[in-house]
């Protein structure tokens, strides 16, 4: 059904055809008058151009001054003096002149698999200049065509469809880069490309109501004007680089003559935070949950490998169609269903909430200190988010450039209006739509979370089992409200198929009372943990413990794989119903699958599972993990935003890149956690004196009594555990991640 249909002479028109004059002479190609692309809408678009300049009637439509958008000056007596040496030179076979039409998109690979994009070549056009007289530089736009005209004239195939129709639809524009004059403004070359087009096609058979070029689409090379922001980023990001050497410098006199060092002094010393980062301690500590370094970094890994695959649609992919293909795969279900690794985060986050609130309270006697326990949490998680902030309202800006950086490069005016929400961490609620960093979203959820627990932990310490009764309750009522959502708002079963995206994930993906079932099973599985499990092994029979891991597997395998059959062609569709239960149970009973992998684990049941999660090298990088969710979609977003050159989509092509925004997102987090994070926390342990723990009782064998005393904190927290030598109320936020 979707075989992207024939675009006949129009596609040709926006995308300038490549005619050439016919000679026998190959010689004569490149020598004489019917050179390379002479008959191009590229070429014929400077020759029209002086002819239409030059009519009567025509100047008066088109002001010279400042344009509205912008303080881009532009004059249209300049632009004709331009357009019409342009045109000359071009006769005159001038290679800087040449460079103009020559950089022009053309009909692009791949547009009947919808590929509507012809980027030409933006670098070779901002180049292009001549060098003597009244100099001329070249300007990139990117105009939009409007093509529903004659895909409304396409004759569909009489076949079997083989692509999944739910999603696709006619493409309505195709962008062509084109290459023009800097002193010509969008509003002039818009009446110039649109002559251009009616003389080679006539006005009844193209559709040149709308605006072709657009200002906001149009760059060319000019000097960079610093605003007050990007002055203080600069600023600030040069002063943290000089006080981590000096730091650095501190830390290493300091050693080399044996001197003793102040706390506040060494915050910032790479020599001191690296090895609290990269070297691993095996301990034998009952609050050490080592499996849960694992489930973190490969959750992690899960996030940036499906945020990889959700740039599909800003690509300017040649077979883009492949998608309604590549849709109908089981591998495209660990892409659909990525989202379930949030709720391995939620789970672990209201896990090691209840462990850390019921060690505090352990120590105090059933009290929390509310106020300070709010503050501690504050100030660990928003240095970093700001920092990301702070960078995107001005350096990223001049990350990039191009035709794709176009669409892309627009998260610093979603900054704009919402950069404070993200830092109160209020952004799922008060901006939706128009999240300043777009994964933040998590942070808001379980800081939210994490104000409302000590509703949930306190009763839970004090009264235990009869306040699970309460608790459960309010976890049915939030999974029945996730249903009726689901059901009044007439959502689907996938995302993909449903044509309301943006309000389903307003109101099921991001509020925190539909990600509260999850954490609440997490705090009610680290209850049970604590209290009946803490510093012993429970013993179980090999049958059982091989039922356990089956249920558990068989559980995580039907949630990600369990709905693939209802994606295939000839399925019909799923009720209303299905999709309206399936997505919070899948949820839920991941989550509860994830505890049985934990608690096997702790117990010594996990077997090489648990050899594997609990894999030193697990535990540096979860230290890591923190950043890399705060910076991984950036540096996503700035990959795909550089492109100039058409892509190709695959599985393996999508790995790579996998690897390249993982790689950059890995090495960023280094200097994150050790110019932000790591320094914050050595700087509250220097103000507010939180001295090193006691030493910590071990872990002892199977059907042993549980331990009670205060014990040192856990190594299964969100950052480095080393970095943190005592856990204040509750463990701070664990790892975010969004699919």
């Amino acid at each position: 059904m979707l075989r992207l249909q024939q675009a006949a002479a129009v596609v040709l028109l926006l995308l300038a055809t490549s005619n050439v004059a016919q000679s026998n002479n190959d010689k004569d190609l490149l020598t004489g008058h019917s050179m390379p692309l002479q008959n191009s809408l590229a070429h014929q678009f400077y020759a029209l151009a002086g002819k239409y300049m030059g009519e009567a009637n025509t100047t008066h439509l088109l002001l010279s001054g400042t344009s509205e958008s912008s303080n881009r000056a532009y004059d249209d007596e300049l632009c004709d003096r331009d357009v019409n040496r342009i045109r000359e030179a071009i006769d005159n076979m001038e290679e800087w002149a040449l460079e103009f039409p020559d950089s022009w998109g053309r009909l692009p690979m791949g547009f009947f698999w919808g590929h509507s994009i012809s980027m030409g070549q933006h670098e070779e056009c901002v180049a292009a200049t001549n060098t003597y007289g009244n100099e001329i530089h070249g300007q990139y736009c990117l105009a939009r065509l409007n093509i529903t005209q004659f895909y409304s004239k396409v004759k569909r195939r009489h076949q079997e469809h083989t692509r999944i129709d739910y999603k696709y639809r006619d493409p309505e524009t195709f962008d062509l880069g084109i290459c023009i004059p800097s002193t010509c403004s969008a509003q002039k070359t818009d009446l110039l490309l649109k002559h251009a087009i009616r003389h080679f096609y006539g006005e009844d058979n193209v559709n040149l109501t709308d605006t072709l070029v657009h200002e906001k689409w149009c760059r060319y090379t000019a000097p960079i004007e610093l605003r007050g922001v990007d002055i203080f980023a600069i600023i600030f990001f040069a002063s943290i680089i000089v006080i981590m050497i000096a730091s650095s410098i501190y830390d290493y006199v300091q050693t080399q003559k044996g001197n003793s060092k102040k706390p506040l002094y060494l915050a910032f010393s790479v020599l001191h935070n690296a090895p609290k980062i990269f070297t691993v301690k095996k301990v034998n500590n009952p609050n050490v949950i080592h499996c849960l370094n694992g489930l973190r970094c490969f959750s992690m890994m899960w996030v940036v490998f499906g945020h990889g695959y959700m740039t599909f649609y800003d690509l300017p992919h040649i077979n883009r169609n492949r998608f309604y293909t590549w849709v109908q795969t089981p591998y495209s279900m660990l892409v659909q269903n990525a989202s379930l690794c949030v709720d391995t985060f939620f789970f672990m986050s209201g896990l090691l909430m209840c462990w850390g609130a019921f060690r505090e309270m352990d120590k105090t006697k059933g009290k929390l200190n509310i106020p300070m326990m709010y503050f501690h949490r504050y100030i660990r998680l928003t240095p970093v988010v700001a920092v990301v902030v702070l960078y995107i309202m001005s350096l990223y800006r001049y990350s990039g450039e191009g035709p794709m950086w176009f669409r892309l490069g627009t998260q610093d005016q979603k900054c704009a209006d919402t950069w404070w929400a993200t830092l109160l961490y209020v952004q799922n609620y008060a901006f939706p739509y128009s999240i300043c960093v777009s994964q933040s979203w998590y942070l808001a959820v379980d800081t939210q979370l994490y104000v409302l627990s000590p509703l949930f932990l306190i009763p839970l310490y004090k009264w235990g089992k009869k306040a699970l009764i309460p608790i459960s309750i309010f976890l049915v009522l939030c999974l029945i409200c996730t249903v009726f959502t689901f059901i009044h708002n007439d959502f689907t079963l996938f995302r993909v198929m449903d044509d309301h995206v943006d309000l389903r994930q307003r109101l099921t993906y991001y509020p925190t009372h539909t990600r509260m079932p999850t954490w609440l099973l997490g705090v009610i599985f680290g209850y049970f943990l604590f209290k009946y499990n803490r510093g012993r092994q429970i013993p179980m029979a090999k049958h059982w413990v091989i039922i356990g891991w089956v249920v558990a597997l068989g559980t995580m395998l039907a949630d990600l794989f369990g709905a693939y059959w209802r994606m295939l062609p000839d399925t019909p569709d799923s009720p209303l119903i299905e999709g309206a239960l399936f997505e919070p149970l899948s949820r839920s009973s991941w989550a509860c699958a994830i505890g049985w992998i934990i608690w096997a684990c702790y117990n010594g049941h996990g077997g090489i599972i648990n050899d594997f999660l609990s894999w030193s090298f697990f535990t540096g990088f979860s230290r890591l993990s923190y950043c890399m969710y705060v910076i991984h979609r950036i540096v996503q977003h700035v990959t795909a935003g550089r492109l100039q050159v058409d892509t190709h989509f695959s599985d393996y092509d999508m790995i790579l890149r996998w690897w390249h925004d993982f790689g950059i997102s890995l090495t960023l987090s280094i200097f994150a956690t050790l110019a932000f994070e790591a320094p914050i926390l050595g700087i509250e342990k220097a103000i507010f004196g939180r001295g090193d723990s006691k030493p910590a009782p071990k872990k002892v064998a199977p059907a042993s009594e549980p331990v009670v005393e205060p014990v040192a904190a856990a190594a299964a927290t969100t950052t480095a555990a080393e970095l943190e030598t005592e856990v204040p109320a509750i463990s701070k936020a664990e790892d975010p991640s969004k699919a």
